[in-house]
């Protein structure tokens, strides 16, 4: 069984996205990690946790765990925070770590425009002590550390209910550095962009609305990836079908009671037919805390267009 999940693990990120940038199904609650300019978007300082694991049963499957600040900056316009993404396939371990900064900029009653700027890098650790090889001293299997930095750009505009997004987190390709380092290097070490855009539209009583949001993203020498969501939410909570194109298909449940705490649940099963044949699906976890904010003036005076924050979309 595991040479049988050896040779899984090996082809399938060839013929799928899994050797893109790592991404998680509550993406909307975790914009900050594909656009620095998505940083401090509320009114409220937030810590998000997610857990993603993929083809669960499948031993060395990838496990994706992220965790992302966001800290609004109230009057003076500019949002700051940080994450950290770690991603676990096989022997592989990728740790993303990055600062984000955002400035906001009125640009009608109740519009908003932030622009975005993150830099840190990826740490890359390759540890062959997790198999077994025929030959202990084989020079070709030496273990592996490497970090790679980079920096990333992004705008994001948002209204009462609707917003846009577009960004490229990493603008610097290592694919010849990582040959100089022996790494084979993978679409994940291009340039990517991504785009995303979201809309809440109220139906019924005043807090029913209908959600609908994508995420597209777009890298050289790999097949695009593209995330639709469409559900239902009341107040801040929401059920949504889940389409990731020639991937899989999914529901996910985010319940948020306006409190400190926020939690979600998302379930995806495979509709490739390769990972098809794996019977198992992605299941994943998200955990958000929110603090309370300092006080302070409101987000914009009446010149900037009487915004009023509780009223714009996340």
């Amino acid at each position: 069984m595991k040479k049988v999940n050896f040779i899984l693990l090996s082809i399938i990120p060839l013929i799928l996205t899994a050797q893109q940038d790592s991404q998680v199904s509550f993406y909307q609650q975790n914009l900050q990690l594909y656009n620095p300019a998505a940083t401090g978007l509320g009114d409220h300082p937030i810590l998000s946790s997610s857990l993603r694991s993929q083809w669960t049963g499948v031993e060395g499957a990838p496990v994706v765990q992220a965790f992302n600040l966001s800290v609004p900056g109230g009057e003076k316009k500019l949002g700051y925070g940080a994450y950290i993404v770690v991603d676990k396939t096989f022997v592989e371990r990728q740790t993303r770590l990055f600062s984000t900064f955002s400035y906001r900029v009125p640009v009608g009653k109740n519009k908003l425009l932030y622009l975005g700027i993150q830099g840190g890098g990826n740490h890359i650790n390759l540890n062959y002590n997790e198999i077994n090889v025929a030959h202990q001293d084989d020079g070709e299997l030496e273990n592996i550390t490497r970090f790679y930095p980079n920096i990333g750009l992004g705008i994001h505009f948002k209204s009462n209910n609707t917003y846009f997004s577009v960004a490229a987190p990493l603008l610097f390709g290592h694919r010849k550095t990582k040959s100089n380092d022996a790494i084979s290097s993978v679409p994940a070490d291009d340039p990517h962009l991504y785009f995303s855009t979201g809309t809440r539209v109220p139906i019924l009583k005043k807090h029913w609305e209908i959600i609908a949001h994508s995420l597209l993203r777009w890298v050289q020498y790999a097949p695009p990836s593209a995330v639709f969501n469409l559900g239902i939410g009341y107040q801040k909570s929401e059920i949504l079908f889940t389409h990731q194109h020639r991937t899989s298909f999914g529901l996910s449940f985010f319940f948020d009671s306006n409190g400190i705490m926020s939690a979600g649940y998302a379930y995806q099963f495979p509709t490739h037919k390769l990972t098809s044949q794996l019977k198992t699906g992605n299941h994943e976890l998200i955990l958000r805390i929110k603090f309370k904010p300092k006080k302070m003036t409101p987000l914009e005076n009446k010149e900037d267009g009487d915004l009023d924050p509780q009223m714009m979309i996340n």
